[in-house]
């Protein structure tokens, strides 16, 4: 993940795009083979080699490109320094991660960390939108449902292309079973 870091910073944000998009390609077909906490021994039973790669490279890299968007850049980033300075030269492991991007997100991330690290279900979600006005213009009107039995914290990012202006991204956090939310419009929604 950090080498697609270091490509976004040198090439731009549209640099990692693709390089997520391969890594969640590889990820579906094996998600279902075990947590990324199992570490090396994710795929030994099958002696596939494959779906440690997956899991816990490419999984790993899509669930801290998640955990980045969900907490937000400056949290995200402040957090690694965080954990760079607390435990540098010694050994750490997730729950050390997960305490330095909370104590700088001021967010409880123990839900996050459960469900994308330590389990293997992927979660299920229905989104439906629709333009409303608002007091202070059109608006976009958004609904996201979880459909699995336990929720999950995620990060949605909805591109809104606009018919009169260049398209724009919002990432809305997603901690709930139903989340309902608005988002105002620059332009005339196209898609």
């Amino acid at each position: 993940y950090f080498a697609a870091l270091y490509a976004e910073h040198k090439r731009g944000p549209a640099a990692i795009e693709p390089i997520l998009r391969q890594f969640r390609a590889w990820t579906l077909d094996v998600s279902d083979q075990g947590p990324i906490s199992l570490g090396y021994r994710l795929g030994q039973m099958k002696g596939d080699r494959r779906i440690f790669r997956a899991l816990v490279y490419n999984k790993g890299g899509i669930v801290l490109h998640m955990l980045r968007r969900f907490v937000g850049d400056q949290a995200f980033f402040d957090g690694l320094r965080r954990f760079y300075a607390d435990w540098r030269y010694r050994k750490a492991g997730t729950d050390d991660l997960r305490i330095a991007m909370e104590s700088t997100s001021g967010r409880n991330l123990e839900r996050f960390f459960e469900r994308w690290i330590y389990n293997a279900t992927l979660p299920s979600a229905t989104l439906a939108t629709r333009v409303e006005n608002g007091p202070n213009g059109p608006r976009l009107a958004i609904r996201v449902e979880q459909k699995q039995q336990e929720v999950f914290d995620f990060p949605l990012t909805l591109t809104l292309s606009y018919s009169d202006r260049p398209a724009a991204t919002v990432t809305i956090p997603i901690s709930d079973r139903v989340t309902e939310t608005t988002v105002p419009l620059a332009g005339t929604l196209r898609d």
